[in-house]
């Protein structure tokens, strides 16, 4: 997926950061950005998902924190487009393009 995810372009392009030797200044901003899950969450432990299993996981952003990709966090993948304010066409938008780009680059990949 890092892979194929660097190969994104323009307003998509953006970093990987896979949890595996993840820097700990990394981690914490991310979960202040509200993109990582929070370590000791309750619920989290109650339904399985905060054991240690940073293997195959990660989450990637682009420049503007706009549109992130999750691997392995609560679903396999999640791809979210969101802003602040009402554009809420330039969201929808920006989600089908960034489900396109990754589509193909992931094929180009296989």
């Amino acid at each position: 997926m890092s892979s194929a995810l660097s190969k994104l372009t323009e307003d998509l392009a953006g970093s990987y950061y896979p949890l595996t030797g993840m820097d700990e200044k990394v981690r914490q901003q991310l979960v202040d950005d509200h993109f990582l899950f929070v370590s000791g969450d309750r619920n989290l432990t109650v339904a399985g998902m905060e054991r240690d299993w940073p293997e195959g996981r990660g989450i990637f952003h682009n420049a503007a924190k706009t549109f992130l990709l999750w691997v392995n966090e609560e679903d396999q993948m999640r791809i979210i487009s969101m802003e602040k304010g009402g554009d809420v066409k330039g969201v929808f938008a920006r989600l089908a393009r960034g489900i396109k780009a990754v589509g193909d680059s992931v094929k180009a990949e296989s």
